[in-house]
């Protein structure tokens, strides 16, 4: 289940630690953007704690957003590279995988056997 708790207001008082850090999250951004936009006004510190998002939620939406992605590919036939290249490492490391190429090859032909090719064959992944 995706944990959508870290974009509702916190009820709990910032540590020291957690004020700290974030000083330097928004002294790195006006450096940043005074090197990138001279001439721009960076946002107030209120305003940047208040959008300020944190790594960890962003990473939990990250990863949600690519199962979304592959869950809607395979739904249309399309399957991950990524994934089937991760299977071949993890349980079989001895045999050489097949390129991208030749992989969507394979499945695109696996779905939709031509003349002279049985139908039903399996996917590699």
């Amino acid at each position: 289940m995706l944990d959508l708790s870290g974009i509702l207001p916190s009820t709990r008082r910032a540590s020291p630690a957690d004020d700290a850090s974030l000083q330097d999250a928004y002294e790195q951004y006006v450096a940043g953007l005074r090197a990138s936009q001279p001439g721009s006004t960076p946002m107030q510190p209120d305003d940047f704690r208040r959008l300020s998002l944190g790594s960890d939620w962003l990473s939990g939406v990250k990863d949600a957003a690519k199962k979304v992605v592959q869950t809607c590919r395979l739904m249309v036939g399309i399957h991950d590279y990524e994934y089937y290249l991760a299977h071949m490492r993890e349980r079989h490391p001895e045999a050489t995988p097949l390129t991208r190429n030749a992989f969507y090859r394979y499945c695109l032909e696996a779905r939709y056997p031509g003349e002279g090719r049985p139908g039903g064959s399996r996917c590699p992944c």
